[in-house]
């Protein structure tokens, strides 16, 4: 027989798919009426011509009625619905104003303070055997850890389908160690917000006919935030704290190095430059759609690790299959750069070699 459970869970994601689908072509003639619109201003950006932004109003409506019809109500979805709403709200008014950073900021820790009143609070991590009680630094932490990854999500947006996309994988790796450690309704919200994402990717993908915003970012991020808390911290992993920085491992290191590299440039953290990943990989040759695909499959490769790390599989022999996992994503990362820097080489050389063949023409 078939686990009743599943069926629910599934009809719950074609549900959140469905809505999703439907609702993105609405929300896109809204972006344009009250001006919500991507146009492109400097070289940083990679579209050519304005297109709508606010998208993941779409994911937003999608994910909060079906969680309203399929989802246990209690703390963590609340903590959701209070503090999404509110960075759905900052998210809108920055895709049309773009506001000041420092604002942003602050409304961001009000949604992480409304979360922490909901009871979402990373208390303690397990270490290797015993569970450590983390006392007063549960509450900056857990602002931290939200804060960081509203804007982990948002600093990523920077092609057509990606936030969204590496926010799908990462629902995957989060409903899958859910259910190992038997935690059933935080894999349904991941899931449903899986089910969104994707209904929202077909107007998404390259060529993009709608971005997902800062009004999508901020939501991906604050609801893998809530709900990584929930299903990741608790579990009993060897060290349980590992298990949500490889989930997020992408996102997270671009948004790290990105904080200290403006800052060694002398930069303000919160300004804008062309140095993120996806940038490099343009630069390197890829195209759009082949960049994104590849940071898919790296979220998909830590996702993975972060599976096998649990207490839940491969038993004693689980953390040397992830360093041996890891060390393949390493080498396989490393000889792709190394590969790609080479053809960037020869197709500057090649491109120098024609200017000074036109040159030399043009001087007989």
């Amino acid at each position: 027989m078939i686990d009743e459970r599943l069926v629910y869970g599934a009809a719950a994601v074609i549900c959140a798919f469905l809505l999703s689908y439907l609702l993105t072509p609405a929300v896109r003639a809204l972006a344009v009426k009250i001006g919500a619109v991507d146009v492109p201003k400097d070289d940083r950006r990679m579209h050519k011509r304005a297109i709508p932004q606010a998208g993941g109003l779409a994911v937003f409506i999608s994910f909060t009625l079906t969680t309203f019809l399929f989802g246990k109500i209690g703390s963590e979805l609340y903590a959701i619905w209070i503090g999404g709403t509110i960075l759905i709200l900052l998210g809108i008014l920055d895709d049309v104003f773009d506001l000041n950073p420092w604002l942003k900021l602050a409304v961001q820790i009000i949604a992480a303070l409304c979360a922490i009143y909901e009871g979402v609070i990373v208390r303690e991590v397990f270490f290797f055997t015993q569970y450590v009680s983390l006392g007063w630094l549960s509450y900056p932490l857990t602002v931290l850890w939200i804060v960081v990854l509203v804007n982990a999500f948002n600093l990523i947006d920077g092609l057509d389908g990606l936030s969204s996309g590496v926010c799908a994988i990462s629902c995957v790796t989060l409903a899958l160690v859910s259910l190992l450690y038997g935690r059933i309704e935080t894999a349904l919200i991941a899931a449903v917000l899986f089910g969104s994402c994707v209904g929202f990717l077909p107007f998404n993908f390259y060529p993009a006919r709608i971005f997902i915003g800062n009004t999508g970012a901020y939501f991906l991020g604050f609801v893998l935030a809530v709900i990584s808390i929930g299903g990741v911290f608790k579990v009993s992993a060897v060290i349980s704290f590992l298990l949500p920085v490889m989930i997020f491992a992408l996102p997270l290191f671009d948004t790290v190095f990105a904080f200290f590299r403006r800052i060694a440039h002398g930069q303000a953290p919160f300004s804008s430059d062309k140095k993120h990943l996806h940038h490099r990989l343009i630069e390197l040759g890829l195209s759009q759609r082949h960049a994104v695909l590849v940071m898919y499959a790296v979220s998909g490769l830590f996702g993975l690790l972060a599976v096998i790390f649990t207490d839940k599989l491969l038993l004693n022999e689980k953390l040397l299959k992830s360093v041996v996992l890891l060390a393949a994503i390493g080498a396989i990362c490393a000889v792709d750069y190394l590969v790609l820097r080479q053809n960037k080489k020869h197709r500057d050389e090649k491109s120098r070699d024609i200017e000074d063949d036109h040159d030399e023409g043009g001087q007989e």
